[in-house]
Parts: C-alpha cells; sequence; structure tokens
C-alpha cells in the first residue's frame, strides 16, 4: 500500500514535529463520552454516512496544534478522515496526508517521519504488537470515553519550541 506522502516533503528540511492521529477514540467517540460532546453527520463525499460524537472543543484544539504540528492522519479511515471530518473540524481544504493502517501503525509512523520528531495520538486498541521500550517518538493512548481533548492542551505545548528543553526523540 503506497502512503500519502505529498504533503509534507521530507527534503524541505522542515522540522516542525509531525502530530500522528487516529479517529476512533480520538476524534469521533464510540464509547459513552464522560464529557460533553456534538453529534455530527460524517460523510465521504456521499458514498457512505454515519452519526460520531465529537467531544466539544476538538475543533479549535485541532485548529491550534496546526500552528505547531503538521498534522498526519493514521486511521484505518484513511483517506476518508480528512474528507468525513473537513466540514465538522474546519480543515484545510487540502487534505492532509494519512497513513491507511488499522494494525501495527507504529513501523509506518517511524518509517514515514524519519528524523522528525512526532506524537501519535491513539485509543488504546490499535497495534497487536506491544510498543517497543524506545518507539523513536511519543505515544500518546486516549481515554477513548474523552478523546483529544481529554488530553488537555498543556500536554501538546510542552513537547513544541514553547519549550526547548524537551527532546521529542
Amino acid at each position: 500500500m503506497t502512503e500519502n506522502t505529498s504533503l509534507i516533503n521530507r527534503k524541505s528540511g522542515n522540522t516542525r514535529p509531525l502530530l500522528m492521529l487516529g479517529v476512533d477514540g480520538v476524534i469521533a467517540l464510540e464509547q459513552a463520552a464522560t464529557l460533553p460532546t456534538v453529534s455530527e453527520h460524517v460523510t465521504a463525499s456521499g458514498k457512505w454516512s454515519r452519526e460520531v460524537l465529537v467531544p466539544v472543543g476538538t475543533k479549535e484544539l485541532i485548529a491550534e496544534l496546526t500552528e505547531s504540528y503538521d498534522i498526519v492522519w493514521v486511521s484505518e479511515w484513511g483517506a476518508n478522515a480528512h474528507v468525513a471530518f473537513a466540514g465538522v473540524l474546519g480543515l484545510p481544504p487540502k487534505p492532509w496526508p494519512y497513513l491507511p493502517a488499522q494494525f501495527n501503525k507504529l513501523s509506518r509512523i517511524q518509517r514515514f517521519a524519519g528524523s522528525r520528531p512526532w506524537i501519535w495520538i491513539d485509543d488504546p486498541l490499535v497495534d497487536l504488537d506491544p510498543l517497543p521500550a524506545d518507539p523513536q517518538g511519543l505515544v500518546l493512548r486516549v481515554d477513548p470515553a474523552r478523546g483529544l481533548v481529554g488530553l488537555g492542551k498543556a500536554v501538546f505545548w510542552k513537547l513544541t519550541d514553547n519549550n526547548p528543553d524537551t527532546d521529542l526523540r
């Protein structure tokens, strides 16, 4: 399977950290939510549709994160993640890159990131293999009843230029 790397030119010298985002349990909650959510209707160009619960504040947090991170979808949603959530999250028209993966995502993330620092945010049930002692980046598991906003903003700002003493690798 070919990975969509066209939107991040790794030869450009870009050193912004990568934020690798899952969808289920991160953006779209499927369990009983423990924080306020909005029921949203998402579709992939009319080919399919479904209702998802998106935690209040997700759109605003994503907008803030794009100021410090290059975002990459790492989800079984593949290219559909950006299309389906563009209106809900106020995403740019040009899709973010994606790594279409349902399981064993870590090796794809490592290959894609190369030497760039990265954070992978996903729900607890994603990889069949245990994480190595040094995954070469930061792996954050969200509570699937709280999603991305359940992590709080502080964790992200500790890992960017706002805190030069923190090394993601």
